[in-house]
């Protein structure tokens, strides 16, 4: 039985509620990469993969089923703040139809490069100044799906905690290593470390079938419209292109990263 008599109510002048706000709705960078979850899909994923509560939301009235009140009491007999509020608020703070009365504000875990798992075959997805959320957070996805070993990010253009991207990562960023960075910094690590560095431009003579994705291959994708920075050029070991045969001359870049990823792994497989 979930008991909630010892919560503290809060409406939408509540502090904490007024910060969840501020962090949905984008309105505030958070150093400490804070971000919101509503439902119990995402807060069981950001339980399995022990990401810190900050602070917990709950509406008794919206509460469906015994695996929400579950969630509810593994969180409350953590220590985490939590707080009772009413359909109304709720409403207020969530996005989407039919919320099962549950929300969060979470930290997104801090990666760096020992979180990288070395071995015989490596495949990076490197994001070059990116800017659309939602390709940002379907790359991630698509990438933790794949069986890829991280994501690293360059000239980063959004906060990994942005609503929309953490929506499109479908609980991906929670577990999978995201590492910003700069190029340099990256480079080096990627040389240092054997990774045969791939840049996919349109303009590339080789099509990105005709080259080896043996060992550990970094696979550098750019900017929607500007493409990759002249930086990664200058540091990379072989340009790709992804032949388009229609009318429109490139793909979009969480399609192209997909492309690109699924042909590397492939070819590793065969090793």
């Amino acid at each position: 039985m979930l008991d909630v008599s010892n919560l503290t109510p809060a409406g939408l002048h509540n502090t904490r509620v007024k910060q969840y706000l501020a962090i949905k709705n984008n309105t505030k960078s958070y150093p400490e990469k804070l971000v919101c979850l509503e439902g119990m899909r995402a807060l069981s994923l950001a339980l399995k993969a022990n990401l810190q509560v900050c602070a917990f939301f709950i509406c008794p009235e919206l509460l469906r089923g015994d695996t929400a009140k579950d969630i509810a009491q593994q969180i409350i007999a953590d220590g985490t703040s939590s707080y009772q509020v009413s359909e109304r608020v709720l409403g207020h703070m969530t996005s989407w139809n039919g919320p099962d009365g549950l929300a969060a504000i979470v930290q997104l875990p801090d990666y760096s490069w020992q979180h990288l798992q070395l071995s015989a075959c490596n495949t990076l997805l490197v994001l070059d100044g990116l800017q659309i959320p939602g390709n940002i957070g379907t790359i991630i996805r698509c990438s933790d799906g794949a069986g890829a070993d991280g994501i690293i990010i360059t000239n980063s253009k959004q906060r990994l905690s942005h609503p929309k991207l953490v929506r499109a990562s479908m609980g991906s960023l929670f577990g999978h290593p995201v590492i910003e960075c700069e190029v340099q910094e990256a480079a080096f690590w990627l040389h240092k470390h054997g990774f045969q560095i791939i840049t996919a431009s349109p303009d590339a003579a080789l099509s990105y079938r005709q080259i080896s994705y043996a060992a550990r291959v970094a696979i550098v994708v750019g900017n929607e419209q500007n493409g990759i920075s002249p930086e990664w050029y200058a540091l990379h070991d072989v340009s790709v292109s992804i032949p388009m045969n229609g009318r429109a001359d490139s793909l979009n870049v969480a399609n192209a990263a997909v492309l690109l990823l699924y042909e590397a792994i492939y070819q590793q497989k065969l090793i």
